[in-house]
């Protein structure tokens, strides 16, 4: 090999590694905003079959209290 033709590799590795430099951020802003729209678009539901527990408390959309049911050790249950 002569010395052109290593000056041609280096310059055309350099400019390979660039392009790869800016191919993986734009790849990393791109993965960055579709978690954050997905994180939005989803909404906050949950859905089971069956729910089991001692106490069950519902609260309203402002953080408040609305409903507080719970049963004793006799299996009474008691709520608003």
């Amino acid at each position: 090999m002569n010395d052109m033709t290593l000056v041609q590799i280096q310059t055309r590795l350099r400019r390979v590694e660039r392009q790869n430099r800016v191919l993986i951020a734009l790849l990393c802003v791109a993965v960055g905003i579709a978690s954050l729209a997905a994180a939005k678009a989803g909404p906050n539901v949950v859905s089971a079959d069956e729910v089991r527990t001692h106490r069950f408390i519902l609260l309203a959309p402002n953080g408040a209290v609305a409903g507080d049911w719970y049963s004793d050790a006799n299996g009474g249950l008691h709520g608003p």
